[in-house]
């Protein structure tokens, strides 16, 4: 087997693994309970949280645990909006935000708010000027996630932070599933950020959406004695302890990973250009782990079977935006539908061989040579 969808999910590291599994046998008590495992059970959770907040100095914000990013994102642009409705119903997201995102404006597009879409220009950025202009008194959410997920397009969060600035009565959400863990990253100024275990080598089932003090939800969930007022529910012990261990463990050797990925990009990169004459790289400034190819004349799904059936593993779109038949964002990047039916996204990790990406573009030039 060769995986290279790591953008889609990630396998669990296995000290994550060894973790949760002794987790579950030592702390299985319910942390609400007031027995002493119960009791020992809850400060594991509060623990976990006083790390999460050390490693991304995030000592200004509430850790609230989700079921995952998604959930993250609805607690974070429902709640926020519901909450502050009387105060204004317009928001402002980018075009290359998450299904989960787009799905939830959608949602209250038809509650009555209004929802801005930022043009960009032509690296995929969002254009700034645009950006200030759109900002109204009645503004009171900005929703703009850092990294896409499927060209890899890094947003400048740098100047979208100076312009919310001199914005104080706007707030700032941004989904960060695809950076936390890849990048290392500034949070400051930012009011919510939802992320996922499952993206940097823990389990599915538990996310976190970090809130700044002063920002207020309606909780999607209700019921049931939980870690946090804005998300009901049993704590998940086990998964949170765990999402823990693997944050810590994404960030350790952090620079030493990082550089082998950027060295397997541009390998990648050279070699597909070397042996396939009509190959098209998408986005060339995207982040190391992220690579968006299109093979004109030849449908993206086609590639993906035919590597699927070698036991090589792609995507031809971000996992949560395979309904199309082709990509929406690589044709918005490109304004290319040739491009945009023929794209498959490489996703690199520190656990990605040279090796590797010798098999996937001898396998890739055969399909190309079989389909013309």
């Amino acid at each position: 087997m060769i995986y290279l969808d790591y953008s889609a999910t990630t396998p669990p590291n296995i000290e994550v693994l060894d973790a949760y599994h002794k987790f579950n046998q030592e702390f299985f008590a319910n942390s609400n309970s007031s027995h002493e495992l119960g009791l020992s059970t809850r400060q594991k959770i509060k623990e976990t949280g006083e790390l999460i907040q050390d490693i991304l100095d995030a000592k200004s914000y509430e850790v609230i645990y989700t079921s995952g990013a998604t959930e993250s994102n609805n607690l974070a642009l429902k709640g926020f909006a519901f909450s502050k409705q009387y105060f204004g119903k317009h928001i402002i997201t980018s075009p290359y935000e998450h299904s989960s995102v787009t799905s939830c404006l959608n949602y209250l597009a038809k509650q009555g708010f209004e929802v801005d879409v930022l043009s960009i220009d032509e690296t995929g950025k969002i254009d700034l000027d645009e950006f200030e202009e759109l900002i109204r008194k009645d503004t009171i959410l900005v929703s703009i996630a850092l990294i896409n997920a499927e060209l890899g397009i890094r947003q400048d969060l740098v100047k979208i932070k100076e312009i919310i600035k001199r914005h104080p009565h706007v707030t700032f959400h941004s989904d960060m599933t695809q950076a936390i863990g890849k990048l290392r990253i500034d949070l400051s100024g930012i009011d919510l950020i939802s992320f996922s275990a499952h993206k940097f080598y823990g389990l599915k089932g538990i996310g976190v959406l970090l809130r700044k003090r002063k920002i207020t939800l309606e909780p999607v969930v209700h019921g049931g004695k939980s870690t946090s007022i804005y998300r009901g529910g049993t704590p998940a012990a086990p998964l949170i302890y765990a999402l823990g261990v693997a944050l810590e463990l994404a960030y350790k050797d952090f620079d030493i990973k990082h550089k082998k990925i950027q060295l397997l990009r541009e390998y990648l990169i050279a070699e597909l250009q070397k042996n396939i004459k009509n190959i098209h790289l998408n986005y060339e400034q995207s982040i190391p782990q992220i690579n968006n190819f299109s093979f004109p004349g030849v449908e993206s799904n086609i590639i993906q079977e035919s590597l699927s059936k070698k036991h090589i593993y792609i995507s031809s779109q971000s996992a949560c935006s395979s309904d199309f038949s082709f990509s929406v964002t690589v044709k918005k990047i490109t304004n290319s539908n040739e491009l945009a039916k023929s794209s498959i996204r490489i996703s690199l990790s520190h656990l990605t061989e040279k090796n590797e990406i010798d098999v996937l573009v001898k396998e890739i030039k055969v399909i190309i040579n079989e389909n013309h």
